[in-house]
């Protein structure tokens, strides 16, 4: 028999021991009876033997090695698939996705912020001649009376609903509403602050006492007698 043997795979001539081919690399099996050697005492064996015969050695397991790479590649795929996820879900887009639901909360809330925060404008008898309707303002004045029944109409209306006037310098407000719900009856001469909006700007002619007044009907959040 030669000493030498050569490389199925590149050609390579080879010692008859080697197991492998020096320049390829290729793993050297005797074609002969299909045998190779045990990694571990280096006995010759059948090529599809599981053990080794002489030492006990496993040498191969496919059961094993089939349940290892499907669990090695289930972990990966899931590993993927976590790393892929936590690209998109981290604090930080937790805080800018938050951010946005808030700014879009303020923003739709934002009329009845800005008219909670705004203050009451302090103004004057110059200002009430040419207030603006809406307009959150507050100012003191002196309480007439009320207007009396079926006011500016040649006919007696019973349904009509008396109102509370406040005096300001020369003008006249008309506080919107039943007097009798304003708690100022029986306070005339006394000074009241209010605080509120002009309905209009246009003036109501409103029969007081003896005649008529021009007075601006005004809808008041706050009424306070000041003595």
């Amino acid at each position: 028999m030669s000493d030498y043997k050569y490389c199925p795979e590149c050609g390579n001539k080879l010692q008859n021991e080697a197991f492998f081919c020096d320049k390829c690399g290729f793993k050297i099996v005797n074609e002969e009876n299909k045998t190779k050697f045990c990694f571990n005492c280096g006995e010759k064996i059948d090529v599809n033997a599981e053990l080794c015969p002489k030492c006990g050695v496993r040498l191969i397991n496919p059961i094993k090695n089939s349940a290892n790479d499907l669990l090695s590649s289930s972990q990966r795929k899931i590993g993927e698939g976590i790393n892929s996820v936590s690209r998109y879900i981290t604090a930080r887009n937790i805080v800018i996705v938050l951010s946005v639901i808030i700014i879009l909360a303020l923003i739709a809330s934002s009329p009845a912020i800005i008219e909670k925060l705004t203050p009451y404008k302090e103004v004057d008898a110059s200002y009430i001649g040419n207030h603006v309707a809406g307009e959150k303002v507050q100012f003191d004045g002196e309480y007439m009376g009320h207007t009396s029944w079926g006011a500016n109409s040649f006919l007696f209306y019973s349904t009509i609903t008396d109102n509370d006037i406040v005096k300001v310098g020369n003008q006249y407000v008309i506080l919107q509403g039943d007097y009798l719900g304003h708690d100022l009856s029986g306070h005339e001469g006394s000074t009241v602050h209010l605080e509120g909006r002009f309905a209009s700007g246009g003036t109501s002619n409103e029969r007081f006492g003896d005649g008529y007044i021009d007075g601006y009907w005004f809808g008041a959040d706050t009424i306070e007698l000041v003595n």
